[in-house]
């Protein structure tokens, strides 16, 4: 929970001299405050998926916390569901500490969080499907790394937390736009504007996430029964 606090004083100390303000959606912006809510959606993002991740498949692989739970009178689904909401519940709280934080200094109006709450459950609801997806097709703990390097790392980096993906090249842009953080930074920076594409955006990430938590469901549901 403490790395996107420590991104956003090292990032926005380091380089916000450096940078000043710049235009993003036709309004002027210190680089600190474009970094903020860019650092909240990392903190749902990370604290959602890797609960989901390695929590559940050590829940599910070492401990066998899943099959000694269906043998209470519990269907396979209640077991899902109270994994995957908390693996988001975990992601809320800590897009919510983060927010406090950048609220603290003074980079994001305190009604604005209040009102990215819904933004925060819709992200941390899709990336902890992600996290039990890699939970329920990894057959060591060692792959987890694969979709951290291939799946969150890219999202972390170029998704619009740290610069506007308009920088990139258009082939990186079109690849950033797909993935969902990007959507997730749009919705978070709404106190300075949304993209005109929004509806799509939002679209995208409902799409997204059912795709997820079915494809989790499914994949765990192998693991334990077949």
């Amino acid at each position: 929970m403490t790395e996107p606090m420590l991104y956003l004083f090292a990032f926005g100390a380091g380089l916000g001299p450096m940078i000043g303000s710049f235009v993003y959606l036709e309004k002027t912006v210190t680089y600190p405050q474009f970094l903020g809510p860019g650092m909240i959606a990392v903190a749902v993002l990370f604290q959602s998926f890797f609960e989901g991740a390695y929590s559940s498949f050590v829940r599910l692989s070492f401990q066998k916390t899943w099959q000694a739970l269906l043998t209470a009178p519990l269907s396979f689904t209640d077991v899902f569901l109270g994994d995957w909401l908390w693996a988001a519940t975990k992601g809320v709280i800590g897009g919510l500490v983060t927010g406090l934080v950048v609220i603290a200094f003074g980079l994001y109006p305190p009604s604005a969080l209040l009102f990215s709450l819904p933004i925060l459950v819709l992200a941390a609801l899709l990336f902890g499907a992600c996290g039990l997806v890699t939970a329920g097709i990894v057959r060591t703990i060692d792959q987890v790394n694969l979709p951290t390097f291939l799946f969150i790392l890219p999202m972390f980096t170029l998704c619009g937390t740290y610069f506007p993906r308009t920088n990139l090249p258009q082939a990186a842009r079109w690849l950033a736009e797909a993935l969902p953080l990007s959507a997730i930074v749009d919705f978070l920076r709404w106190p300075i504007g949304l993209q005109n594409y929004w509806p799509w955006q939002l679209g995208w990430l409902l799409v997204l996430g059912a795709l997820a938590v079915s494809w989790a469901w499914r994949a765990i549901y192998r693991r334990i029964y077949l």
